[in-house]
């Protein structure tokens, strides 16, 4: 995917640009929230408040109402399950067509060999032999703490003895 920078968002606000490239543009804005921030990032306070007043205030009422008096066609439930089942039914020959494949071509029997040895690499024997000096101090602190309450705890059971 290609991504617009800030001058070409720039151009593409103030319209100086063809009504193809515009359009293109216009397209991929609904693709690509990074060009959306980018784009949303050249609109000031001007712009703002001049469309401010060109909405009306009851804009979000009226669109509300709209929406509960749309009326939309539903597609009958065979329709849709029948699309269901073939999107489904289409996912699993696609996966056992490359499990197969992977299986003939000896991937699977190559990676139970390499895994092992790959993990046997990647230990770091010095990280196991140095202690976790941030568990360390969190566990002093721990006990320490713990410390304090039972001696507090054993402070007021001494005086209410008393």
């Amino acid at each position: 995917m290609k991504h617009y920078d800030e001058l070409e968002w720039l151009f593409y606000k103030e319209r100086v640009i063809s009504e193809e490239k515009y359009n293109e543009m216009e397209d991929h804005l609904y693709e690509c929230d990074e060009c959306m921030n980018i784009f949303l990032s050249l609109i000031d306070n001007e712009e703002i408040n001049s469309a401010e007043k060109i909405v009306p205030e009851n804009f979000t009422d009226s669109v509300m109402d709209n929406i509960k008096n749309f009326k939309n066609k539903s597609i009958t439930k065979v329709e849709r399950n029948d699309m269901i089942f073939k999107n489904i039914f289409g996912y699993y020959v696609a996966v056992a067509v490359v499990a197969i494949i992977l299986t003939w071509g000896g991937f699977f029997s190559s990676l139970v060999d390499t895994l092992p040895k790959a993990a046997k690499s990647t230990i770091n024997e010095k990280a196991i032999i140095t202690p976790n000096i941030v568990f360390n101090v969190s566990e002093k602190i721990v006990n320490r703490t713990s410390n304090f309450i039972d001696n507090f705890q054993n402070l007021n059971c001494k005086e209410a003895a008393k």
